[in-house]
């Protein structure tokens, strides 16, 4: 069985996802399809492919992923298929959405307009183009190899990631995204790049968050295991899922407590002293 697995920006206030399913439950329907979230930021390609890296690992190779956040749709942006190296695809539009999956990605096909669904809008192509596109793949009516002419790796869009910055006392990064529910915030420094400063759990940390270079908060930070180490309400830095570096209030919310959002604007600092 190959699983169909959707993801968007469009929210589920209105039918739009549903429509999603429905194009893709028409194709077949047999389909077993599921969701990774349709709550990313809207317009941000950057979120589309961290949400992707987050979960790709964990489903099986026989999956089909839809990432639609597409600023650009009505445009002449390119609409992709790219095969990773486990063999799953992703059906996007070619604006970075799969940037944090340049290493695993095997091969890249253009989507010919041969298969474009007859149907089709200038403002949804989410419904009547990727939904489409990847139930055809899902169900096995259509190959890779028949999606279209190849695209080069190097010559994808990719977002442009601002390396983390490590010397002998800080490590700089930038806020990547947030926990939304629990307002947790994931920076790009990955658990190696922090422990270089010689931190050990129970350790107070200073932390530092700079928005465009201006200072947003500065405290003295417990590094812990999990949220509990720390009383309710008292914020604690610990290492994510994703084995990154993320600081959170226990019970509480620590972007909303402090205006915390995400981009490169936003810094995060940790320092020893």
């Amino acid at each position: 069985m190959t699983f169909l697995v959707l993801q968007s920006d469009f929210g589920i206030i209105d039918g739009a996802v549903s429509a999603m399913v429905g194009v893709a439950l028409k194709v077949d329907p047999t389909l077993s399809i599921h969701h990774v979230t349709h709550e990313i930021k809207p317009y941000s390609p950057f979120e589309a492919s961290y949400r992707l890296i987050q979960v790709i690992p964990y489903w099986p190779n026989e999956c089909v992923f839809v990432s639609v956040v597409d600023p650009g749709v009505g445009t002449q942006r390119k609409s992709i298929v790219v095969k990773l190296k486990s063999g799953q695809l992703i059906v996007t539009p070619d604006n970075g959405s799969v940037t944090h999956l340049r290493e695993l990605i095997d091969e890249v096909k253009i989507i010919s307009k041969k298969h474009y669904h007859s149907h089709q809008s200038s403002t949804f192509h989410g419904r009547d183009l990727y939904a489409y596109i990847g139930a055809k793949l899902a169900s096995g009516q259509l190959s890779f190899e028949e999606i279209g002419d190849n695209l080069e790796i190097d010559d994808l869009q990719f977002v442009p990631l601002i390396p983390v910055l490590v010397s002998d006392d800080k490590v700089i990064g930038n806020v990547d995204v947030l926990d939304s529910r629990f307002g947790s915030l994931w920076s790009s420094i990955d658990e190696k790049e922090f422990m270089t400063l010689g931190y050990e759990i129970g350790d107070f940390v200073k932390v530092s968050l700079y928005n465009s270079g201006q200072l947003v908060y500065q405290n003295e930070v417990l590094f812990g295991h999990s949220f509990s180490d720390v009383g309710i309400g008292s914020p604690v830095v610990y290492i994510n899922s994703l084995k990154k570096v993320s600081i959170a209030i226990n019970q509480g919310h620590f972007s909303q407590a402090y205006g915390i959002e995400t981009g490169h604007q936003w810094e995060v600092v940790f320092q020893r002293d």
